[in-house]
């Protein structure tokens, strides 16, 4: 090979690279770093702190340790490299993804929060502004607040039901998410995947998308771990099933459990019930396992629809049969 050939060979090499490389996922904290190595600044909102942790690990050896109170008191990620999303935004399909695990009964966590915190708005309805029905919590941040408060303490860790995170993007603006965690199932170290397209951060469309904070913080006091943070395409329809039996032989007044799975890939799911569609679909109840007393001799179809809360992803359902005897 000639040395034009060779120069020419390498060149394109490192086009394809870069090329591949602009196509890459935008990551915004990676657990195979350290905080440092990325540019990462951590610091707490209200009474809520942050901080790098060798206690447990997604990947690598780290993870970040945050302490929450209620949605107004958690932990910042300072993105000394701002993280452009532009490019993913109008795909529905690309969520921005956090690896979250729980912390164990009794962990201690202590110091203060370093950073001023994030003031929220009132109360929000849902189902406005990329925040699905049902999900509503308080309004989008009204600015920044007092710090946190010094000292250590022993929190018990809480069933949690949402993440609440803002972005703040460098024009300045902040956008947020209230990211729904029940009926996730984690894997065997306990971490879960948990997501909200990148459509569905109430206010990102209104900003240049280029990312230098996220706050994260709980409804619940708690202490979980943060063990990536990303944004990933993921295009895997809605399913589901009814567990069990799908067909009943009832007499009157009998009560039936069902119980409902059903996954999205990283997409959150909620389970919608309708115990009789000849009055057509409706929700009548909602959880992933529900009990239903059959006062009336007739057939029923019980209709499962699996949803997307944040509305992207077109719904599945399926149906049990049940005959109550008169």
């Amino acid at each position: 090979m000639t040395n034009v050939n060779r120069i020419w060979t390498a060149a394109l090499a490192s086009a394809m690279a870069v090329g591949a490389f602009g196509q890459a996922s935008p990551v915004l904290y990676n657990p195979t770093r350290s905080i440092k190595d990325q540019g990462i600044s951590l610091s707490g909102w209200g009474s809520g702190t942050a901080s790098e942790t060798d206690e447990t690990a997604y990947e690598g050896t780290t993870s970040v340790r945050i302490s929450s109170r209620n949605y107004f008191q958690g932990g910042i990620f300072e993105l000394k490299n701002p993280v452009d999303v532009s490019g993913q935004y109008s795909n529905k399909n690309n969520l921005l993804r956090i690896m979250f695990k729980t912390a164990d009964l009794g962990t201690v966590f202590s110091g203060a929060g370093k950073g001023p915190g994030l003031a929220g708005g009132p109360p929000s309805k849902g189902g406005a502004g990329g925040i699905p029905p049902g999900f509503g919590g308080p309004g989008a941040p009204g600015g920044f607040a007092g710090g946190g408060r010094p000292g250590g303490s022993t929190q018990p860790a809480s069933t949690l039901d949402t993440l609440r995170v803002i972005v703040t993007t460098t024009d300045g603006k902040k956008s947020e998410a209230y990211v729904p965690v029940t009926g996730i199932v984690a894997g065997s170290d306990g971490w879960k995947s948990v997501a909200v397209p990148l459509q569905a951060i109430s206010g990102l469309d209104r900003t240049n998308k280029i990312v230098k904070e996220v706050a994260i913080s709980a409804d619940k006091t708690s202490t979980f771990y943060i063990g990536d943070i990303r944004v990933l395409n993921d295009s895997t329809p809605i399913s589901g099933e009814i567990q069990g039996q799908t067909q009943f032989n009832l007499a009157l007044g009998d009560t039936v459990t069902f119980v409902a799975s059903g996954s999205g890939g990283s997409t959150p799911v909620k389970f919608d019930w309708d115990f009789d569609d000849r009055d057509g679909i409706q929700v009548d109840a909602e959880g992933q396992t529900v009990k239903r007393r059959f006062r009336v001799p007739g057939t029923y179809n019980v209709t499962l629809t699996v949803v997307d809360p944040f509305g992207l992803k077109a719904p599945f359902s399926t149906k049990a049969k049940v005959v109550v005897n008169g």
